[in-house]
């Protein structure tokens, strides 16, 4: 069965009124597990990860001529927050899975990407 990354890319700015509270964070939270403990038990959620919140590296370059910098920054316009791998018949099934990711809820977007499997080209 084909594999899909969902990229939960993040906005940084709070919306207006929204009050983060540590009962807000908890239902965050409690959310993000309900719907991940769902995908698994349809056997649809091969793995997922959270990525921490201070900025990374980026590296650019070409070949030996390459730079090191910080980030991404929080005043970048959208972070990517975390992944999940899941398995889907076709990018139909995995959207209408994303679709209810509790990403959705706080303005973010997922971006659904098939992965191409790599694993007979040996490592």
């Amino acid at each position: 069965m084909p594999q899909f990354m969902l990229i939960s890319q993040d906005s940084p700015e709070i919306p207006e009124g929204f009050e983060i509270t540590p009962e807000i964070i908890q239902g965050i939270i409690q959310k993000y597990n309900d719907w991940a403990d769902k995908l698994q038990k349809s056997g649809h959620l091969l793995s997922m990860n959270k990525l921490r919140d201070e900025a990374g590296k980026n590296i650019r370059g070409l070949g030996a001529d390459q730079v090191v910098t910080d980030g991404p920054y929080a005043e970048t316009k959208e972070i990517i927050g975390g992944y999940w791998i899941i398995q889907a018949a076709d990018y139909a099934e995995a959207v209408k899975l994303a679709s209810d990711c509790p990403s959705l809820e706080f303005g973010s977007r997922i971006e659904v990407r098939e992965v191409e499997d790599f694993s007979s080209y040996g490592a």
